[in-house]
């Protein structure tokens, strides 16, 4: 009996996205797996960045995204020149934003949404990721929503990120902490 009653006192779960974004993201994913995963080729890189910028995507001509990436939402998608989203790198549904020469390695999870804990419903919150120029995520890194990471930061393989990254150090961990200040001894323009 005390089971039926605790069901009843469950609040109802309240879907915060609108219906036309599931219907775009809907219509992105089928057209992805017919214009984008099978290219997966080096050559079609040109292609692979031509299909995300006609879905709104906005992407330097220089920037490398495998066929592989996830990318639930391309028109939450900015990437400066030269920068490279590595094989099967997930996104989420907001806004992810890379600077110049940014490589976010394989298998990394950029995690642009959560859910707000103070709500039994826990409703989606969609926020953002900043990944400033010349920084670099290792393989198999989560970074949280609301995080930036800095500019020539270095995250650390399977570093778990949920606070902003000071500029020109090397961090990592679970969570990801403070290793060292990242000094540049040699540039090869």
């Amino acid at each position: 009996m005390s089971f039926i009653m605790r069901q009843k006192e469950i609040p109802k779960y309240i879907d915060t996205i609108p219906k036309s974004d599931k219907l775009r993201r809907l219509v992105w994913q089928i057209m992805s797996y017919v214009l984008f995963k099978p290219f997966s080729l080096p050559f079609f890189r040109a292609w692979r960045i031509a299909v995300l910028r006609f879905f709104g995507a906005k992407l330097h001509k220089t920037c490398n995204v495998y066929a592989s990436v996830y990318i639930p939402s391309p028109w939450n998608l900015e990437m400066g020149e030269q920068s490279t989203l590595g094989p099967e790198v997930k996104l989420h549904l907001g806004k992810t934003v890379i600077g110049r020469k940014v490589l976010v390695s394989q298998r990394t999870y950029l995690c642009s949404a959560t859910h707000q804990i103070d709500s039994l419903n826990t409703p989606l919150v969609i926020g953002a990721i900043y990944l400033q120029d010349f920084a670099w995520i290792a393989a198999e890194t989560f970074i949280m929503s609301g995080v930036t990471v800095g500019e020539g930061a270095v995250v650390g393989a399977r570093a778990a990120v949920f606070k902003d990254v000071t500029p020109w150090t090397v961090i990592g961990g679970n969570p990801a902490k403070l290793i060292k200040k990242r000094a540049i001894r040699n540039i090869n323009l």
